[in-house]
């Protein structure tokens, strides 16, 4: 059995998540962010499978809570686009990502391997989180920072309630981390380091 503070910090994780989430979702209805659609439905997707995989690995342990609010979030984002974005584009990277989903549908079907559909699935959402950080990179104000700095401080908070420090259980919460302190470093560094930068 987990620890009370695994299981604790993984569900405070999890609400931490979909807090993140409801901030992302209002902003957009403000029109504070103009995502493009086609990135967050490939997302939607992604994150479904890495549910599914991150469960047939690990089982149900409290780290997965977030992946699972993640899922949902990201689901609501995307309809929340469709209504209040702009169309979105098909460009190199959704192509990509959504090729690398079958692929590894296929390949989980044929290997039987939940951690290589995992380990694969992690990379395509990686792949899509290109375009993000370069967007952030380029202008800051792209995207909003406070959904991601919350996320940013769900995910970190998610590590203490890892179970077991190996690949299985603690790779796609550390990936989670590294993308979401990415990003909300590219959005809140300051202005002044960033001209030096050029």
């Amino acid at each position: 059995m987990e620890p009370l503070f695994k299981i604790i910090t993984g569900y405070m994780s999890g609400i931490v998540t979909i807090i993140a989430a409801i901030v992302y979702l209002r902003a957009i209805i403000q029109g504070k962010v103009h995502s493009n659609r086609v990135t967050w439905g490939i997302w939607t997707l992604v994150t479904f499978l890495i549910c599914i995989y991150y469960y047939q690995t690990v089982g149900l342990v409290s780290s997965i809570w977030v992946s699972v609010a993640y899922f949902f979030g990201t689901a609501l984002t995307f309809i929340a686009l469709l209504k209040y974005a702009k169309s979105g584009e098909w460009t190199w990277v959704e192509k990509i990502a959504l090729v690398g989903v079958f692929i590894t549908v296929i390949l989980r079907i044929i290997f039987n391997s939940p951690i290589v559909a995992l380990s694969l699935t992690m990379l395509i959402d990686a792949i899509g989180a290109i375009p993000l950080i370069m967007t952030v990179y380029i202008d800051s104000s792209a995207d909003y920072g406070p959904a991601w700095l919350i996320g940013f401080i769900s995910n970190f908070a998610n590590l203490f309630a890892v179970e077991k420090w190996d690949f299985s259980n603690a790779g796609y919460p550390v990936y989670m981390v590294i993308l979401t302190l990415t990003v909300t470093v590219l959005i809140y560094f300051p202005r002044f380091l960033r001209k030096e930068i050029y």
